[in-house]
């Protein structure tokens, strides 16, 4: 189960860190790594290479199980324990 605070919406990361993709995600969007631009220039990453992309439309993203949907809205599944 997911330990983080991630920001969760259609089910997927939205603000956050994907942990299938490896790439950090704001706003719905792939952000860009802060590698050295020598490191980008040779494919550093996946975060290179996907920055930019909506996370919703990105292959492999991570679908956050942990959720239900209520009123068409993603939210986290609390569980009593």
């Amino acid at each position: 189960m997911r330990e983080s605070n991630d920001e969760i919406r259609s089910c997927f990361i939205w603000n956050g860190f994907d942990y299938n993709l490896q790439v950090w995600v704001k706003d719905g969007i792939i952000l860009d790594c802060n590698h050295p631009q020598s490191m980008k220039d040779n494919g550093c990453c996946k975060s290179h290479s996907l920055a930019g992309r909506s996370i919703l439309l990105t292959p492999g993203a991570e679908y956050v199980a942990e959720t239900i949907i209520i009123n068409g809205i993603c939210v986290r599944n609390i569980k009593q324990q």
